[in-house]
């Protein structure tokens, strides 16, 4: 069953709490790293100018901005400002904020009735989820490092964004840490749900699930509906006491079609009664 998520479920309450804990997070880290990148580019060049140089220029008319981090980073490792992990990890941070800016789309896959869109390890066939929850922590910690480990050796650009971002800040933290509540929360009553599902497609007779066939193709046609011989199938599966929610799994179509065989199949036994 957790291999499987019935087509066009919409995602659970706890589910839309980790994309919005996602979003918040995404918010924090774009500003964290932007806001960085800006104090270091605009410090390191107001120091250079002070003293007739260019560090962050790469010999060419006009030096791309990736190269300018690039040539950053190593000016603050050479004046000791940061060390060669601290500019791995800047590297990396900045990579993951261009993921955000540009494929965000792979950082939300994961949740939802399309995950088995996430990218599979080639090695043990499992999930790679490419979010990652230690992002915001470690973009917010690296910024507080880097700006301190500057302050002896560059001149300070000032900036108001921390005083601008402020009040975004605390209420994404606070919101973050109310969501999460609720996602463990949900995480609990739907493990409860999917062990009691688990139970009831167990209980289900081996010689019922071959007379049914619940994965065959020929149950369903392209437009996704059952067919008579999947309606059949339904209707052996109910009578062997699973739940809509155990059907659809089995038969890997959508909980709301499910459920709209269940009342036919109800229906039907009323009739015959």
């Amino acid at each position: 069953m957790k291999q499987h998520r019935p087509q066009g479920m919409a995602p659970t309450t706890w589910e839309a709490d980790i994309l919005k804990i996602r979003a918040f997070e995404m918010v924090m880290i774009l500003f964290y790293l932007e806001d960085l990148r800006e104090f270091i580019m605009g410090s390191i060049q107001f120091t250079d100018k002070l003293h007739g140089l260019n560090r962050l220029s790469d010999g060419k008319p006009r030096t791309k901005e990736g190269k300018k981090m690039d040539l950053a980073r190593g000016v603050l490792v050479s004046e000791g400002a940061i060390s060669q992990a601290e500019s791995d990890e800047l590297f990396a941070l900045v990579d993951y904020r261009n993921l955000i800016g540009h494929k965000i789309h792979e950082l939300t896959v994961d949740v939802g009735t399309y995950s088995d869109l996430t990218h599979i390890d080639p090695e043990t066939y499992k999930p790679i989820p490419a979010y990652d929850y230690t992002a915001a922590k470690r973009a917010k910690k690296l910024r507080l490092k880097v700006m301190k480990g500057m302050m002896a050796r560059f001149v300070m650009q000032a900036s108001m964004s921390s005083l601008k971002f402020e009040a975004a800040e605390k209420t994404y933290l606070t919101e973050i840490e109310r969501l999460k509540k609720r996602v463990n929360k949900g995480i609990e009553q739907t493990n409860k749900v999917i062990a009691k599902t688990n139970l009831i497609i167990q209980s289900i007779p081996e010689s019922v699930k071959t007379a049914a066939q619940p994965y065959h193709p020929r149950n369903i046609r392209e437009n996704g509906s059952l067919t008579k011989a999947g309606g059949g199938c339904a209707f052996q599966l109910f009578d062997a006491k699973a739940t809509p929610l155990a059907v659809a799994y089995m038969m890997r179509i959508s909980l709301r079609s499910a459920n709209l065989w269940f009342k036919k199949w109800h229906t039907s036994k009323a009739r015959s009664s």
